[in-house]
Parts: structure tokens; sequence; C-alpha cells
């Protein structure tokens, strides 16, 4: 007699990063630190910016960053995003050394947030690998490269939880854009409808994902702008089940539930 298969085998299940398995931590000491530490690299090049401008500077560009990678899938570099606030401050960033300075303390300022896995994100993970599912970490990342991100994980007990690990930074695409998702799909050997992608953000998360042919589950802890006919859930003990429960659902009510959407 053979065992029955696993629950969630041949399916990729594909989660977000930030505000989905970890949280984004102190961003006020992240800002803190990056604006001083931008201080003292510009100080010491002779321009004396203000702290009140200098923190004006990078609020709006990396807004601007952040917005029209949620909206348009663009993956500026870090160094393009400290080029944006140096022009802000009318400072040419030709002199030597300024700009690998500068781009240093702008990778490293989110550790100083000292982000968290979110409450029960570790055993939902778990649970989710041993039901033999791929498990592979989506994330966009702005000022914070892959190498970065992962020593992060390492020091939460992430790194080795997936299966696999992409990153804007290193696709040069950001979610929403199709090829995030065809990338998770092409990497795993899977199609697009034996994925479902899990995350926080209904834009960049939820209507990229079924844009590209996967299905998504959108992770609302508040129940607030859930998507029609998108299955969600509030705390991460959910997620497991909810996943089993949609992975055995006949498949045309799989493909119903992402034409719904539209």
């Amino acid at each position: 007699m053979t065992s029955p298969q696993p629950a969630l085998a041949g399916w990729t299940i594909s989660l977000d990063l930030w505000g989905t398995l970890i949280t984004h931590g102190d961003r006020q000491a992240a800002s803190a630190w990056r604006i001083t530490e931008f201080g003292r690299v510009l100080e010491a090049y002779g321009h004396h910016p203000s702290p009140e401008r200098l923190s004006e500077s990078v609020r709006r560009a990396r807004a601007s960053a952040a917005h029209q990678q949620r909206t348009t899938g663009a993956q500026p570099s870090v160094e393009d995003q400290v080029a944006v606030v140096l022009e802000d401050l009318g400072i040419n960033p030709g002199a030597e050394g300024l700009m690998k300075l500068l781009a240093t303390v702008h990778t490293h300022a989110t550790l100083r947030a000292c982000p968290q896995p979110m409450p029960g994100a570790l055993a939902a993970l778990d649970t989710i690998k041993d039901a033999g599912a791929r498990v592979v970490l989506t994330s966009n990342t702005l000022a914070t490269p892959s190498d970065i991100h992962r020593r992060l994980l390492d020091s939460l007990g992430l790194l080795t939880v997936f299966d696999d690990m992409l990153f804007s930074g290193d696709l040069g695409v950001a979610k929403p854009r199709p090829e995030v998702f065809a990338a998770v799909a092409e990497r795993a050997g899977s199609p697009f409808d034996r994925v479902i992608h899990v995350g926080d953000d209904p834009i960049a998360d939820v209507d990229g994902a079924l844009g590209a042919g996967c299905h998504a589950v959108h992770y609302n802890p508040h129940r607030e702008s859930a998507r029609r006919a998108v299955p969600d859930f509030a705390d991460h003990a959910e997620l497991p089940a909810l996943l089993v429960s949609l992975c055995s659902a006949p498949a045309a009510d799989l493909i119903s539930r992402s034409a719904s959407h539209d």
C-alpha cells in the first residue's frame, strides 16, 4: 500500500518578505542612523547640509523609488537612489569614494531597524515545507541588496528555510511585474497554475501574481483592502491549512478565483 502524497506536493509556494514574513522593525531608528552617517560622510567631503534638509531629501528619494517600484515594477539601483539624494542637495557625486561610502550606509541602514519574524511565521513555513511544497522567497528590494538580505535572514534563522530566493535587485525588475513571477515558475519548473504567491501588498503581491497567471493569497492582518474572491488570512497559524484547502480544490475553482479578479 502506497503512502498518500503530501498535501502540497507539486506546488510552489512563493512568499513576500517585508510585512509578510518579517516586520519592518524600528524604521525611525534605521532612518536616524542613515541620516547621521550620511551627514558624517558628506561633512568629510566638505558638504554641510542641515540634518533637516538631508532627512527630507532622503525621505523624498525613498518615497519616490518605493512608489515607482510598487506601481510599475521599476528596480532602481542603490547608486541611483543615492544619486537622487545628492542631486536634490545640489552635490556633485563625482568625488572619488563618495558614492561608494554613501551606498554602503544606505544598504546597511535596514539592519539598524532590527526586524523580527512575524508571530507564527517560522512555524507556518515549517508546516508548509513538511506538506511537500517548494517554498520560495520572492522579495522586492530597494536600499537593501540581496547579500544584506541574506545576512539578515541568517540572523533570524530563516536562511535555510527556502528552496530558492529571488530578489528584485538581482532580477532587475520588481513585483508587480509578471517577469518576477515568471522567474519563480521557471526556476521551480512549475506551471503558473501551480504557483501560489503570498504577500501583504494588494498591488505588488496580489495583483502582480494574478496578472502573471499565478494564484494569490493576501496576508491581511487587519482584514482591510481585500480583493474580491482572493483568499486572505490574518494570522500565520491559518496559512498552512488555507494553502492545503486551496491546493485540494478542483482546478476549475482555482481558475475561477483568478478569473473573478478581472
